[in-house]
């Protein structure tokens, strides 16, 4: 609105299954290639036969070994991606962002479900199987969820507000809008905002499938198992990673002549209170999500103009969804492309968030729209225009971005093209 302040995406950051570095996830993903194949681990592929795992990525390439040790995978994720977002921003001494930016002035907002399960999964085996009676005395910050947001602030010396964001996959959007508070509350200047995930453990995918969540079987080419909005789909496709995002106040990014990608203008959230995994089928909490989100922007639901689907490809949520998006744009929803970039990436869960945040952002600098791979027979209650396979050239003003996990947690954001800011600020 008006009247607030007003706050601005300076720096992005990745981790995703087609690598290190957002330049590789964008071109990924409006190439429309898919980084979903068959689950690596062996063991693992009797509950998840496909994943969207990265396979390539080396801790030892960006964090010392005393980093490693002392870390899950999850933070690994989460340091890497922050350190691209804060370099994006500027930081590129350690020291160039602290003469504009008191070190008490920074915070970090991260969503995460789990933490760190694979430490855990590992510790709990040790013990089990009589191989030792220790742990390591780093086992519990390294799996606890908020050990990606210490690790970023001890690595970056931040010493303002530091918070996770537990509620399920719609955790780093909550993590997101939930800093945008504190900017606006004038607790701090700058908030890296994100989310980091790694939950391919035996205990967490076997609970995963027998939640009626994974995808278990679709065709030969394991690519296409993920399938949003598609008659045929038949639940999510796992992936991993960290997405992170810099947000600071307008008048500081100016000051500071930061390039400016885009503004965060609207944030709602909402719980569903009608199920442990299942949506509520009438989509009221979704609704209601997107419903605040719109008011906090201060615009009317025609003002958007493209919308990032949370749509995982499992039947009840793609459906409720659907409900839920007619319910606030009504006929103007056949206006609107609403695509869901997990046909290329999976469901990377806490970080679902804020990567597809970051698709929004890129998608208005870029006027690209993502496709939603794998919608080749599209069920009717689906949205008229899902932009299927291919991506397509198409300005965007407003991005409506939607969030929804277990719990019935819901969070949407929306985010406003940078170019009504300042045209020499832009990407």
């Amino acid at each position: 609105m008006s009247d607030r302040t007003r706050i601005v995406v300076t720096g992005l950051g990745a981790v995703t299954p087609f690598g290190s570095g957002v330049p590789q996830f964008w071109d990924g993903i409006v190439s429309g290639h898919s980084a979903i194949r068959e689950m690596e681990n062996d063991h693992w592929q009797q509950w998840v036969p496909a994943a969207a795992q990265i396979s390539d990525f080396n801790p030892s390439d960006y964090l010392t070994r005393k980093q490693i040790q002392n870390t899950d995978r999850f933070t690994q994720f989460g340091l890497v991606a922050a350190m691209e977002a804060f370099r994006d921003a500027g930081w590129k001494d350690g020291h160039s962002l602290h003469k504009d930016y008191s070190e008490d002035r920074i915070g970090i907002s991260i969503g995460c479900a789990f933490g760190g399960v694979q430490t855990l999964e590992e510790g709990s085996a040790r013990i089990s199987s009589g191989r030792s009676t220790r742990v390591g005395a780093r086992l519990v910050p390294k799996m606890i969820p908020n050990a990606a947001g210490a690790a970023i602030a001890k690595y970056f010396q931040c010493h303002g507000p530091v918070m996770t964001y537990a509620t399920a996959c719609a955790s780093s959007a909550n993590a997101i809008g939930e800093a945008s508070y504190w900017l606006r509350l004038d607790e701090a200047d700058m908030v890296l905002a994100g989310g980091a995930e790694c939950l391919f453990s035996p205990v967490i995918l076997a609970g995963l499938r027998d939640s009626g969540a994974i995808a278990t079987i679709g065709p030969e080419d394991m690519s296409q198992w993920s399938r949003p909005f598609d008659k045929q789909r038949a639940g999510m496709v796992m992936g991993e990673g960290a997405a992170m995002i810099v947000l600071e106040k307008l008048e500081h990014a100016k000051a500071r002549g930061a390039r400016i990608y885009a503004e965060l203008i609207g944030y709602g959230s909402s719980n569903d209170a009608y199920h442990e995994t299942a949506p509520d089928p009438k989509g009221r909490g979704a609704a209601l999500a997107m419903r605040r989100a719109i008011k906090s922007a201060g615009i009317e639901a025609k003002d958007i103009d493209y919308i990032n689907a949370h749509a995982t490809a499992t039947p009840t949520g793609d459906i409720a969804e659907s409900i839920a998006l007619r319910e606030i744009f009504g006929s103007h929803l056949d206006n609107i492309p609403v695509s869901s970039i997990k046909g290329s990436i999976g469901h990377m869960l806490g970080t679902a968030g804020a990567i597809e945040s970051i698709a929004c952002i890129k998608a208005m600098n870029t006027s690209t729209l993502p496709p939603t791979l794998n919608c080749d027979d599209k069920e009717e209650f689906a949205p008229r225009d899902v932009v299927p396979n291919h991506s397509r050239t198409s300005r965007i003003s407003r991005a409506l971005s939607n969030s929804f996990g277990f719990g019935g947690q819901n969070g949407v954001l929306i985010w406003k093209n940078a170019e009504s800011i300042d045209k020499n600020n832009l990407l």
